[in-house]
């Protein structure tokens, strides 16, 4: 069954502890999940030098999680993705390295590209006005060789802090589930800098973003039930 209850499941998946387990034998034990706060930034930019197009994809989190009771545990998340395009072009031959034109149509030719993670987390402060993230990133361009990017960005609110809370409780035949998201939102401009394999990018934003959410999602399957997962649609 595919989870439909926390909004922040994108986010807190990859962060959520094990579950905490209670009630007797016998009895259905309750699955928890419980994201105490995952924070995350992102921001595209755009910049041209002559034919050149750069496109920058950024996204940077932070987030905190626990069992109730159990140890805090912490992680971070930092991607980018670089993508060049010769504009002049046609956008129907080969760019070089192999890549193919780019996607969309008529946008010229891919001549470059490189796609980058790792565990540099997030700083942000509680009320959502600014973030940042520096760090080097190692990755693959778009033929698979190794490469490091630079990535330097910076976030700083532009609107008024939003606050949203969703409430589920749902009852199937396998089980039921019980979901609540607390969740604070704020427009922000981005300020991005990159540089990987002799290239580099700087570019702003304005329709970027800080967001943060708390959540808790309870799975409690109905006694001898099996693969009832509504809340991530997976275990965790």
């Amino acid at each position: 069954m595919k989870r439909a209850f926390v909004a922040a499941a994108v986010l807190a998946a990859p962060l959520v502890l094990g579950p905490l387990t209670t009630g007797s034998a016998g009895a259905a034990q309750p699955r928890i999940y419980h994201t105490i706060g995952s924070t995350s930034a992102s921001a595209v930019i755009a910049s041209t030098q002559g034919c050149e197009l750069t496109e920058v994809f950024v996204s940077s989190s932070t987030a905190m999680y626990a069992a109730q009771p159990g140890p805090v545990g912490k992680q971070g998340l930092t991607s980018v993705f670089v993508r060049v395009t010769d504009t002049c072009t046609s956008g129907t031959g080969t760019g070089t390295g192999g890549v193919t034109a780019a996607a969309g149509g008529g946008g010229g030719t891919v001549i470059f590209e490189a796609d980058a993670q790792n565990g540099a987390p997030l700083v942000v402060d509680p009320r959502l006005t600014r973030a940042s993230v520096t760090t080097s990133l190692a990755g693959t361009d778009g033929d698979g060789v190794p490469v490091t990017v630079r990535l330097a960005a910076t976030w700083t609110g532009t609107g008024p802090l939003e606050h949203t809370t969703v409430s589920n409780h749902d009852h199937f035949g396998d089980g039921n589930v019980n979901a609540t998201d607390n969740n604070l939102r704020r427009d922000a401009s981005a300020r991005v800098s990159v540089q990987v394999a002799g290239r580099s990018a700087t570019g702003t934003a304005t329709d970027a973003v800080i967001e943060q959410s708390r959540s808790r999602c309870i799975e409690v399957p109905r006694p001898g039930v099996e693969g009832f997962y509504p809340c991530f649609g997976f275990p965790g």
